[in-house]
């Protein structure tokens, strides 16, 4: 059963078999426009509407960029570390280019256990976690951080998931509550995990 896990699922949808295009595209129906291919500032370009772009981000909801600033172990060196973090769900790994791999999970426990982490040592390689975006560029650096941000003096009654989410969504993409805060353990103060763009200005305090 542990050998199965070592196994990459597909990139996209799970399955590792190779396709033609005459199979993939054999039964499926698009809801989107179709693609566009022109030309723009003298190059060949293809076009591709938003709502389909986020359509294809989906799979990758739950996706970190490990980088490695001076050497990377092997890929099999790295695959072992995350399978030995003995995570819930399945994972996969992508090797980009010579200093960062792909890692994407298929449920956001295992992703913000990964991100809450920071940072990992693999065969004495320094390996940093970075939030994987459509956007995301190896040769720029993503100010996206996992933090927590504490809410003190927050009122017992106002504890409730509903809430504390939209106080974390006040800072970035909330991802979860600490233990103390999700059991009352600790009603000084509520803390919530979110994603923060530290480009960015933030107040110190808000209103409820």
């Amino acid at each position: 059963m542990a050998g199965v896990r070592l196994v990459d699922p597909g990139f996209m949808d799970g399955k590792t078999s190779s396709k033609s295009f005459r199979d993939a595209l054999s039964g499926s129906v698009s809801s989107f426009p179709d693609l566009k291919i022109t030309t723009h500032r003298g190059m060949p370009s293809l076009w591709i509407f938003v709502a389909e772009i986020l359509a294809l981000v989906v799979p990758f909801d739950f996706a970190l960029v490990g980088k490695f600033p001076t050497h990377r172990p092997s890929f099999e060196a790295i695959r072992k570390k995350i399978f030995n973090l003995k995570l819930i769900g399945d994972f996969s790994i992508t090797v980009l280019n010579p200093k960062h791999i792909l890692i994407k999970f298929v449920n956001d426990l295992d992703y913000c256990r990964v991100f809450a982490h920071r940072s990992y040592f693999i065969n004495n390689c320094y390996m940093r976690l970075i939030k994987w975006s459509p956007s995301f560029d190896v040769e720029v650096e993503s100010p996206i951080i996992s933090i927590w941000v504490s809410f003190p003096h927050l009122r017992p009654h106002l504890f409730a998931p509903r809430i504390l989410h939209g106080l974390g969504s006040m800072f970035g993409r909330p991802l979860k509550i600490d233990h103390a805060t999700s059991t009352g353990s600790k009603p000084s103060v509520a803390r919530v995990f979110v994603e923060l763009d530290v480009s960015k200005q933030f107040p110190d305090k808000v209103w409820i």
